[in-house]
């Protein structure tokens, strides 16, 4: 239950922002209508299901951080308070790569000659563009949290000794410890704490040998859970471990891993998830049976040429479904990308959450940039989630196969008690909905295609 922490007879607001064609981020008063309205969509607050959310973020990739390099000083500093500030998007959380990804000018690692001892490691490629613009988010937001993944160990420990595709072999988990153990203490001397480790970017695919993948058994990367939570321990380090970090299809081949190597669930500290295939429920299935464990929806983000600048109902439709099920953070993909979806080491058509024009320098907001106006700005780091549906009628019969597409939402509760709804309208025709909050009763048009937050404060 929520619990209104404000004094009786102190006055209370309500505001709603909406983004719809044609209007985007729009705030207006929300006043108490005085009765409830049968015929209105009752949205009705559900079980807590996150006592501290992580907050919001995307993925500082190679790219991304070669993007903000190009980029005049000043309209850099002005994109990344508008991402990272507190008067703009307020991420909180971003993703690295350790080595390249798919989303990197050129393809490397920190060790590209066969050498156990790892004595040629070196992050100095890194310099050249992307430590110098991790620091410029760091200077804006000092509370940021880091996660790294890594798309490919070094060729030499894969089959085929080629960072683009190949397997894991287990000869060379222990050494692949002391590898990643490396970069954290190197990131960390520079001044980047990283919070937490996923163990590979999609460990059920070599993408065709076309961009940095590896294929991991998941016997062998239990093995490694282990050898790199030893090495952590060695060096008192606190950084998290976080399974799998593939699609919500793959929460199987997790259950299978921490049944078949009990440790695990003390190892690690949460699985990851993308969300090409399956559904965040999915990840509820392992969070039944281990609630110790947490996770993370640690990939999605904008397709270029399928609705890039309109498609906010779709990120938060996605969001709200992925916090309803106790995500404990939400990360998008690219921060920036160029007019073509680049520069970019594969061959995905993704956007960035902006796009920065390399001919004109202009800048283009994604959908999902949009839909995070209505998310990261409102639910703030530590909130409590709050599952959130909406009570309809439903379709006349006389309509079918056609059905409702109803409203989805979430709620949340800040550290200062602000309450806050977020809504999404699929549909393609308005919805009303009616909620009542502290005995009074708010009603509210949500129009075609259309996001709204409702602030309580």
């Amino acid at each position: 239950m929520i619990q209104c922490l404000r004094k009786e007879g102190t006055d209370m607001n309500a505001f709603i922002y909406t983004t719809e064609q044609g209007s985007e981020f729009v705030k207006r008063r929300l006043f108490d209508n005085g009765n409830v309205l049968p015929g209105a969509a009752t949205l009705t607050l559900g079980d807590e299901v996150n006592g501290g959310f992580r907050g919001f973020g995307v993925a500082l990739t190679g790219s991304s951080c070669y993007m903000l390099s190009k980029m005049d000083g000043e309209e850099r500093e002005k994109l990344l308070r508008s991402i990272y500030g507190k008067e703009g998007l307020n991420l909180s959380v971003a993703r690295l790569s350790i080595g390249s990804s798919d989303y990197s000018p050129d393809v490397y690692s920190y060790c590209d000659e066969e050498d156990e001892s790892l004595s040629a490691f070196s992050i100095e490629r890194d310099f050249e563009y992307i430590i110098p613009m991790i620091k410029g988010v760091i200077k804006i937001n000092p509370g940021i949290r880091f996660f790294a993944s890594p798309w490919s160990p070094p060729g030499w420990m894969k089959t085929g000794k080629n960072m683009c595709g190949g397997y894991m072999r287990r000869q060379f988990v222990s050494v692949y410890a002391r590898y990643i153990v490396k970069f954290l203490k190197a990131y960390e001397k520079e001044g980047i704490f990283i919070s937490a480790v996923t163990v590979q970017n999609e460990p059920e695919t070599q993408q065709n040998g076309v961009m940095p993948a590896c294929i991991w058994h998941p016997d062998i990367e239990a093995e490694f859970v282990k050898e790199l939570k030893a090495e952590l321990s060695k060096e008192n380090m606190k950084t998290e471990i976080w399974l799998y970090d593939h699609n919500f299809s793959g929460w199987q081949r997790v259950m299978y891993q921490l049944e078949e190597f009990p440790f695990l669930a003390d190892a690690a500290s949460a699985v990851a998830f993308h969300y090409y295939e399956g559904t965040p429920k999915m990840a509820e299935k392992i969070k039944e049976k281990y609630p110790g464990l947490s996770w993370n929806f640690t990939e999605g983000g904008p397709r270029l040429y399928d609705n890039y600048d309109s498609d906010w109902c779709k990120w938060a439709v996605t969001a709200a479904r992925a916090l309803s099920s106790g995500a404990d953070s939400f990360t998008g993909w690219n921060l920036v990308l160029d007019e073509r979806g680049g520069p970019l080491s594969g061959l995905f058509g993704c956007g960035g959450l902006v796009t920065l024009d390399s001919r004109t320098g202009g800048i283009t907001k994604s959908g999902q940039y949009k839909a995070f106006c209505h998310l990261s700005k409102f639910i703030r780091p530590g909130a409590r989630i709050y599952k959130l549906s909406s009570d309809t009628f439903g379709t006349s019969t006389f309509a079918y196969p056609a059905r409702e597409i109803p409203v989805e939402g979430i709620a949340a509760v800040n550290a200062d008690s602000s309450h806050v709804l977020v809504l999404a309208n699929p549909a393609k025709e308005k919805k009303a909905v009616e909620y009542t909050y502290n005995g009074k009763h708010y009603f509210a048009i949500l129009w075609p295609n259309s996001v709204a937050t409702v602030v309580f404060e």
